[in-house]
């Protein structure tokens, strides 16, 4: 047994260390390597080789189609050395699938962690993952009937081993920003963030978390140094923590909403993508909600702000409905919590991947 974990998102990456603390891996250390990440993970090995471009949505694609040509060929490259017997590609199920109708090996067994949300995409990316793939192991339950029942696993989610749950407030003095871990998300969405924030600045009750990872780290810091009430909190070991003391976030539409959800912090959704992409998104997801509580209950319990929608008058008008009026704010919060319980999120399993790790090993 030799295994490679690849991750090229931020997602993928907390996936992997969630997965990765299980004891298994610690005593088959020397045959564990991973994939695209951080610098600063150093309990096993990384053979990252190129610089990781977190990639979203078709005009980011067709924008770095030579990066991602590069990138398939490096990965090829550093299985074809070490002789992996096992791939485990964690989230971003697009790469998987270019890299796989490329370089598939009959020598090597390919498992998906995080399927490609197939109950609100076309099936025929779960199609794809039945012809090829050895394994998947899902973290939602409703994509069971999508796989074939000898390769499907649902391990439950890995966040809600980690968070911190949140005491109930009926104050909001505490207040967090995510703004998205992609260089087009964050430079799409400072500028409004920002001027909700000159909105809020002659409340004193309020303090402002700015929760980065380590690359936008003094990009943030620069942008706001004018800014005296402002913290900015790297996504490190205390990250969970941290966004367990926060009354209320407002938070780019992706892997947060349920950091959130989970951690019982209510909380407006935001995005804004370019045109191009919204329209094929439009044309291919059946949900007409982005956040996950939302698409499980057909409702809206978060509030989301898409595309136009997205304004800072929008944002301030919602979020001081909630803060001047404690009723709301308590059903807000109550809405979101019997959201989350009804969607059926469990515990995450990682002894299932251990499991059938240990048939090799």
């Amino acid at each position: 047994m030799r295994v490679l974990f690849i991750a090229l998102e931020q997602s993928g990456r907390q996936i992997i260390k969630s997965i990765l603390d299980d004891n298994f891996f610690k005593i088959n250390k020397n045959q564990i390597f991973t994939f695209g990440m951080d610098e600063d993970y150093l309990k096993f090995d990384d053979l990252t080789n190129i610089k990781i471009t977190p990639i979203m949505g078709f005009v980011d694609i067709v924008c770095n189609l030579k990066y991602l040509f590069d990138l398939r060929i490096k990965i090829k490259e550093i299985i074809d050395i070490n002789s992996f017997t096992h791939i485990f590609f964690v989230d971003s199920f697009d790469f998987s699938k270019f890299y796989l109708q490329k370089f598939k090996s009959n020598k090597i067994k390919y498992c998906q962690i995080v399927g490609p949300s197939v109950f609100i995409w076309k099936s025929s990316k779960a199609n794809f993952i039945n012809r090829n793939f050895d394994r998947i192991f899902s973290i939602f339950d409703i994509e069971k009937g999508y796989y074939k029942s000898d390769i499907y696993n649902y391990i439950g989610h890995p966040l809600k081993n980690k968070i911190y749950y949140s005491k109930k407030s009926n104050e909001i003095n505490n207040i967090g920003f995510f703004l998205g871990s992609r260089k087009q998300e964050i430079y799409k969405n400072i500028f409004i963030i920002k001027k909700l924030l000159l909105n809020l600045k002659n409340y004193n009750d309020l303090s402002f978390n700015f929760f980065v990872t380590k690359e936008f780290h003094d990009f943030i810091k620069n942008y706001f140094r004018e800014s005296s009430n402002i913290k900015i909190h790297l996504n490190n070991n205390s990250y969970y923590k941290k966004i367990s003391k926060l009354d209320f976030a407002f938070a780019c539409s992706g892997t947060v909403h349920l950091e959130l959800c989970f951690s019982n912090i209510p909380h407006i959704i935001f995005y804004k993508a370019n045109i191009i992409n919204f329209l094929i998104f439009k044309l291919f997801v059946r949900s007409k909600y982005i956040s996950l509580v939302n698409i499980f209950n057909n409702k809206e319990i978060v509030k989301e702000f898409i595309q136009n929608d997205f304004t800072e008058t929008n944002l301030l008008n919602f979020f001081m409905n909630l803060k001047l009026n404690k009723d709301k704010l308590f059903n807000y919060r109550k809405n979101m919590f019997y959201g989350v319980e009804s969607s059926n999120f469990e515990n995450f399993r990682s002894n299932i991947i251990t499991d059938y790790l240990e048939k090799f090993s």
